[in-house]
């Protein structure tokens, strides 16, 4: 089973974080530089811990991710790391060009000398859409088509033009091509059962992010199921599942630093903490589960959806919930979080965590093998 991390790059300096978005004024360079460094330490961290994959993704105007172009996050680790494998999970594909996307992460590919881990097409969260006035109505279809095009301009050996609903390009024909053949691996939301569905139709990985295992074990049942009709076979190693994860030496120890600095919920990393921008992010939500325009959203549909509880407590404690959370949702892979920042887990705590996990909780995980039933 391998293991992967999941670092945020979160702001150390002190913020309003109930405001969306948080006022530029309050940025302070100094504390922003700091904090992007640390954030490249703690994948350090990670790296040494034996972690298979140091992952990024794409997140904007938010204090709790400072990563609007993680790509570049990846290039600048890639030459300080330079043995480790690398992800970017991942690229909110709604929001930018999709043949640019591609040429991204094909010249990234080229630049880490075939270490890109996997790439993450993902549609994003309500917040985002709100960062570019992406339309969030047309966002599903759009999203599938995009993934399309995307693998298509890192696999035609010939130039071709696109016509399609959303994208239009007369000519495509990047370089560089990536360097691993057919493409590095591509990962897509689990999330939902037409995401499963359209991963499992495309031979791409899928990845669930908090959600309960009970609806992952249905999604991925969709997946393997659309894999077989075309052709192919899922394995543990194309499932991954994300999740906040703390360890300490001993249960009530890793209980007393989560309940001092504790996670925030996905409400608060999404700004939700004021009612109407809140009121906002759930007509958004609204929008890309598919309801049409003019219906009144359910307020549950935003985005402190209720999630699994993040995975804390002694090495023993978080292998036995990993080892469940593998077994219901048929994951070979855990990515884990470990927010940082204000009034969270300070950055040594976050390095001391990673290097007691890689000295328990990471052999072990590596020394087991999962096969589904």
């Amino acid at each position: 089973m391998k293991i992967e991390i999941f670092t945020p790059v979160s702001y150390y300096g002190e913020v309003d974080t109930k405001t969306w978005p948080t006022p530029p004024r309050c940025y302070d360079a100094a504390q922003g530089t700091d904090s992007m460094r640390k954030g490249l330490e703690q994948c350090a961290a990670a790296f040494a811990a034996g972690f298979d994959s140091l992952n990024f993704a794409e997140h904007h105007y938010s204090t709790a991710q400072l990563s609007p172009d993680p790509i570049t996050y990846a290039g600048i680790l890639g030459q300080q790391l330079p043995e480790a494998t690398i992800s970017v999970l991942g690229t909110d594909l709604p929001l930018h060009n999709p043949v640019r996307v591609a040429e991204s992460y094909a010249m990234l590919d080229n630049v880490l000398g075939g270490r890109l881990g996997a790439i993450g097409l993902l549609r994003g969260t309500p917040n985002e859409y709100l960062t570019y006035g992406t339309n969030p109505w047309e966002s599903r279809d759009a999203f599938f088509e995009a993934v399309e095009l995307v693998i298509a301009a890192m696999t035609e050996p010939e130039p071709f033009g696109w016509e399609g609903r959303y994208y239009r390009h007369r000519n495509i024909s990047i370089w560089p091509q990536p360097l691993q053949k057919p493409h590095p691996r591509i990962l897509l939301s689990g999330n939902s059962a037409a995401s499963a569905r359209f991963a499992g139709q495309h031979r791409c990985d899928i990845g669930f992010s908090f959600m309960p295992r009970a609806r992952c074990a249905e999604n991925a049942a969709l997946y393997r199921q659309a894999a077989a009709e075309a052709g192919w076979t899922p394995g543990p190693d194309n499932i991954l599942y994300r999740q906040f994860c703390y360890v300490a030496d001993t249960d009530e120890r890793a209980r007393e630093h989560v309940e001092r600095y504790g996670w925030p919920g996905l409400g608060a990393l999404f700004g939700t903490g004021n009612p109407e921008i809140a009121a906002v992010m759930a007509t958004v939500g609204a929008a890309m589960a598919g309801l049409p325009k003019g219906v009144q959203p359910d307020p549950s549909m935003a985005p402190q959806l209720a999630f699994e509880p993040p995975i804390m407590g002694s090495p023993q404690t978080v292998l036995n919930e990993i080892r469940s959370l593998r077994d219901a949702t048929g994951a070979g892979r855990i990515e884990i979080i470990v927010i940082g920042g204000e009034r969270r887990f300070p950055h040594e705590m976050i390095v001391s965590s990673l290097k007691l996990m890689g000295e328990t909780v990471v052999p072990a995980l590596h020394a087991e093998t999962f096969i589904l039933s």
